[in-house]
């Protein structure tokens, strides 16, 4: 039973995937770097009149600026979904709220993936097609995906958080700790209103994915660092004589 409790535990697995977090965070913050060069209403939850015009948007920006976007993106969504997946198992404890977090960010990852790929390489023929009917359709999915990603990427990191700051060993300091939780909070109210049609507000759900990456980005290289060190103290006192 103990065998099985330290392969869950495995500091090295863990000190991986927070470099394979921090790695994909870092990568989405770009993305959404390369986003804010698309209009909001193409690069973000539009409403439903506003989708034609995205669709004009499309063809005047080119195929260059959509690719490096839902790229870029993409790249940090699967990096993410193998961290928090790495995560999930690594450091999984009975009844550990964080634990859960990682897997419910790991589906915001995985959903995300979706999403980003069709701004990466879906946009720009649908755009070109003789009827509307097909871009204006994956337009809209890709709206509602974005909107439902951004409420499990917010209730997920509102756990992480949570259980860090309840926790002995903190990860982050305080400040970094609230100022995540209101970011993460503000995601998930953002995209709860897209989807339930209460609250219409792009900008807020782009803003948190950008603010609320930089923060897993810390988090991730203090897990890598902190296990690292543990992988050292073990390998030390392996190595000690009797």
């Amino acid at each position: 039973m103990q065998r099985n409790h330290r392969q869950v535990t495995d500091p090295h697995r863990s000190a991986v995937s927070g470099g394979v977090l921090a790695a994909g965070a870092v990568a989405l913050f770009v993305g959404t770097l390369f986003y804010t060069r698309l209009t909001p209403r193409l690069g973000l939850p539009a409403l439903p009149a506003e989708r034609t015009q995205a669709l004009a948007d499309v063809l005047a920006l080119g195929s260059q600026r959509l690719f490096l976007a839902g790229g870029l993106a993409f790249l940090g969504d699967c990096l993410l979904l193998a961290g928090c997946f790495g995560l999930a198992r690594g450091r999984a404890r009975p009844g550990d709220l964080a634990a859960a977090g990682w897997s419910l960010l790991a589906v915001s990852a995985a959903t995300a993936m979706i999403f980003d790929s069709m701004m990466a390489v879906l946009f720009w023929p649908l755009a070109h097609a003789a009827d509307a009917a097909p871009f204006l359709a994956f337009k809209a999915w890709f709206d509602f995906l974005f909107a439902a990603a951004n409420v499990l990427f917010g209730l997920g990191c509102l756990a992480v958080l949570w259980g860090d700051l309840r926790s002995e060993e903190r990860l982050l300091p305080k400040g970094l700790n609230y100022a995540g939780l209101a970011v993460y909070a503000a995601a998930a109210v953002s995209g709860f209103g897209y989807i339930s049609g209460l609250l219409h507000l792009p900008l807020v759900v782009g803003l948190t994915v950008a603010f609320g990456s930089i923060v897993i980005a810390v988090l991730g290289v203090q897990i890598a660092r902190n296990e690292a060190i543990a992988v050292a103290v073990d390998e030390v006192a392996n190595e000690a004589p009797l």
